[in-house]
């Protein structure tokens, strides 16, 4: 494929012009991104961004630059063209055209080279595409870390979340402790000023941790701004769930027709709440904490002892006081050790997926400049 020079050369293009080719460019993503952005449809999807977070325009979903059209090639020479005569966009969108095409020749170092250029134009997205790639390995040219610092921080002083992100990772190649928690510091800090990709690596981290709720809440914010590896990690979550779920019943009803008392407590305590795959029903719950509590369970005693303290002594539910049930319900601590609680996490094998490109979408990407305290010079 025939490119212009990298090499300004002539007046700049009409500007009319380059708005439509870059039309024309984004036509032909929509056609590659198409199959893969479905529309989510989520539980409780939020209707803004995390608390503290500042308001910033929404990212378009889709930054690939793969095109699939015919005329690809005349596309991006008219690209080339307009980046050789000084248009900071498109050296940006040519950068990206050659980053997300790796098996081309060249294409790490055609994209650094595209993206030097416009982070020297004054484009954030620029600096933050030459930054990471400054900082990794093998991509494209010698790497150095402290000039990647200097274009990251440049593109985050200016208002660009991405490169918060970015940086985050380029720290987190670097063993020990004080970067670990720079890292980590600054990855907090993109998910909180909205970056989805940051949000959802940041849910992995708590998932890894143990505080998969949390995890959850992170997936579902991620993944309502378009990211897919966001929306297929909270999709693997519930599907644990339910198979979790399905698991440990099926193991506490074997234990406690084997006359296993905990696990005829946990039964109970299931119905009592309604968790764990039942339907909440008083009258079962009471019969099964009967059965432990003749199977020798002291728990089950107490409360049977506390939900007869306010309710006739019937076989049945009938007279029992719903509202009472309820509050003893708020009282239970879940528990998942002893009968069935390995079965269900060993079902959450699966790892979950971090971000896998940092720059995904940059292209798209929006930013607003952050507010100063500094009063207006007067006139």
């Amino acid at each position: 494929m025939k490119t212009a020079p990298l090499q300004p050369q002539g007046a700049p293009a009409d500007r009319a012009r380059r708005t439509a080719l870059r039309w024309s460019l984004a036509a032909c993503c929509a056609v590659a991104a198409g199959a893969a952005q479905a529309v989510i449809q989520l539980p409780s999807q939020p209707a803004s961004a995390p608390q503290g977070s500042a308001a910033r325009t929404p990212q378009t979903p889709g930054g690939s630059l793969r095109l699939p059209s015919a005329n690809t090639e005349q596309v991006l020479n008219s690209l080339i063209e307009a980046a050789n005569a000084g248009d900071a966009d498109a050296m940006v969108q040519v950068g990206m055209y050659y980053h997300t095409n790796p098996g081309l020749p060249q294409a790490a170092t055609t994209a650094r080279r595209w993206w030097s250029r416009a982070a020297d134009a004054g484009d954030v997205r620029g600096m933050a595409g030459y930054g990471y790639l400054l900082g990794v390995d093998n991509a494209g040219g010698q790497r150095d870390l402290s000039v990647a610092r200097e274009w990251l921080q440049k593109a985050r002083a200016a208002g660009l979340v991405r490169a918060t992100y970015v940086e985050s990772l380029l720290e987190g190649q670097i063993t020990g402790p004080r970067k670990l928690r720079d890292a980590r510091r600054l990855l907090e800090q993109a998910a909180q000023d909205g970056d989805p990709l940051a949000m959802n690596d940041l849910a992995v981290a708590w998932e890894l941790d143990g505080s998969v709720e949390r995890a959850r809440e992170m997936y579902v914010l991620s993944a309502a701004q378009g990211y897919n590896p966001a929306r297929a990690n909270y999709l693997r979550l519930e599907r644990q769930n339910r198979s979790s779920e399905s698991a440990t019943l099926a193991r506490l009803r074997t234990l406690s027709d084997d006359g296993n008392a905990d696990a005829t407590l946990q039964l109970a305590q299931l119905y009592h709440q309604g968790k764990g795959g039942v339907q909440r029903d008083f009258a079962q719950a009471i019969q099964l904490y009967r059965r432990a509590a003749d199977g020798g369970s002291r728990s089950a005693r107490e409360f049977l002892a506390l939900i007869f303290s306010r309710s006739s002594r019937d076989n049945s539910a009938r007279g029992v006081d719903a509202a009472w049930m309820e509050e003893l319900a708020a009282r239970i601590s879940a528990r998942t050790d002893g009968a069935g609680g390995k079965e269900g996490r060993d079902l959450m094998s699966d790892r979950p997926r971090r971000s896998e490109d940092p720059l995904w979408n940059l292209t798209s990407l929006r930013w607003t400049p952050p507010v100063t305290d500094a009063s207006a010079t007067p006139p």
